[in-house]
């Protein structure tokens, strides 16, 4: 049999060029550059795919530019003719071949490499060269076999620097379908990603706050080492197959979907609180949780007085003068049971930028999760987590205020004006109980440095919409608390 590369097929370098310039992970201006093929792997194609001139090949490059240089990696399907099974939006280009004309898939987008390379990973298999190599985890090694007859659907994914792709696999309509993720690493690095490194440590202590991680494949590829002229060979993770509910709507979605309805919202509302409550306890439990130092309580309250005060000056001015009189007493108050402060908040690891974005609802059966892009921050409040999804709800609850001024039923016909105010209000005393319901350590939502960042972030979020409220005064005056 002819040995077949795609990389030594004329213009399949250029071919490569062009496409990356096109992709928005991939924001390199195509003048002056060059593109260097340092490694990659080839994977047998699936059953279930009828292309007999099939070849499946993953990709990394090189490419230096003026502003240095990136490597990205590239999966691809090379088929003797246009397939279904990839799609348009998935073409990357056509080349000559001896054999013949070759149509050049994404495969990210091709059913025939997703199913390769779930077979990689499950049969944790590794290339013949040693270089690469899949690896299941918990019971994936025990799924049945992928084929090609698999569906798959593009997720979106902002700044993630991968490409997401969920799956469904079933032979046929009596089989129980199998759901995955896959996200395809387009700039592989030596070091794991410390929000993947987390979430795999957390499924080994049998967490189910976040998307269980099933199988995982790496590659390798020479890298300097400093000394002139030498390389090393290192490895990273070019791929990672996640639970289903990972590509499942956000909360935000849903939030939206019951404001513009004027619909209840507080059993979600509960179940938020409750899943981050045990996001916050399964981190603990994992990495540890410690109670803070002297040192660290006096900076906590003097950077808390500080971030309250800064934000009282920049919106006084957008208020009358009762309005500014009695949130200035308020001001003053929570500033004194600062001062007054003296008890030993915990400190852990948390998400650190937690928004109705980042919590997904996997299902009746899944339940909710966190997703944990663009997060994970060491010795952290948990607290602090709970305040930016409150802030994050809040913005969503003005963002839909001032879009539209009515409400939609859902025959298209208009409903009574929602009382945002009082939505808002439902909502948070729901979220905080499931929060205390959960299994995490509830004080610090009932400490003043809740209530003084609760302030601080409303009052942001006041100056940010230029002072056009539509929450009671209560979340500005913590008249509750």
């Amino acid at each position: 049999m002819t040995r077949f590369r795609g990389e030594e097929q004329p213009g399949f370098l250029d071919l490569v060029g062009t496409w990356l310039s096109q992709q928005e992970w991939f924001p390199v201006a195509p003048a002056r550059r060059a593109i260097t093929r340092v490694g990659g792997l080839r994977l047998p194609a699936p059953s279930g795919d009828a292309d007999q001139g099939l070849h499946l090949e993953m990709h990394l490059f090189d490419v230096a530019h003026t502003g240095g240089m990136e490597r990205v990696a590239v999966p691809m399907a090379l088929r003797s003719r246009p397939s279904a099974l990839a799609g348009k939006t998935a073409l990357i280009g056509r080349l000559g071949s001896p054999a013949g004309e070759l149509w050049v898939y994404d495969g990210a987008r091709d059913r025939a490499f997703l199913a390769a390379w779930h077979e990689m990973a499950r049969r944790q298999q590794g290339s013949r060269n040693g270089r690469s190599r899949g690896e299941a985890f918990g019971d994936f090694d025990t799924w049945p076999a992928f084929t090609a007859k698999l569906q798959r659907t593009p997720v979106e994914t902002k700044g993630l620097g991968a490409t997401r792709t969920a799956v469904i696999a079933a032979e046929s309509d009596e089989d129980v379908a199998r759901e995955t993720v896959v996200d395809f690493i387009r700039r592989p690095a030596h070091q794991r990603a410390a929000t993947l490194d987390t979430v795999m440590r957390m499924a080994r202590t049998g967490s189910t706050t976040v998307a269980r991680v099933l199988g995982v494949v790496t590659g390798s590829w020479p890298e300097p080492t400093g000394a002139a002229g030498e390389l090393r060979w290192v490895s990273g993770d070019l791929g990672i197959i996640r639970e289903a509910a990972l590509g499942a709507p956000d909360a935000a979605a849903l939030t939206r979907r019951a404001l513009s309805t004027g619909s209840d919202f507080t059993e979600e509302a509960a179940e938020l609180g409750e899943i981050l409550g045990d996001f916050h306890a399964d981190l603990a439990a994992t990495f540890g949780a410690y109670p803070q130092t002297s040192g660290q309580l006096n900076a906590m309250v003097d950077g808390a007085a500080k971030a309250l005060q800064d934000q009282w000056a920049q919106v006084r001015a957008d208020l009358d003068e009762s309005e500014a009189t009695d949130l200035a007493e308020v001001v003053d108050l929570l500033k004194r049971q600062l001062r007054d402060a003296d008890q030993v908040m915990t400190l852990q690891k948390i998400h650190g930028d937690l928004s109705t974005e980042r919590l997904r609802k996997g299902g009746s059966e899944r339940g909710w999760i966190v997703d944990e892009d663009g997060g994970m921050v060491d010795h952290a409040l948990p607290m602090r987590d709970v305040v930016t999804l409150l802030m994050s709800l809040a913005d969503l609850v003005m963002e839909t205020a001032h879009a539209a001024p009515g409400t939609e039923g859902p025959d298209g016909g208009s409903l009574d004006p929602v009382d945002f105010g009082l939505w808002y209000e439902q909502v948070t005393k729901s979220l905080l109980q499931g929060y205390r319901n959960s299994d995490a350590e509830g004080a610090g939502i009932d400490s003043v440095f809740f209530h003084v960042a609760m302030l601080t972030e409303a009052l942001e979020l006041f100056h940010r919409w230029e002072g056009r409220w539509v929450f009671r005064p209560s979340m500005l005056l913590q008249s509750e608390t």
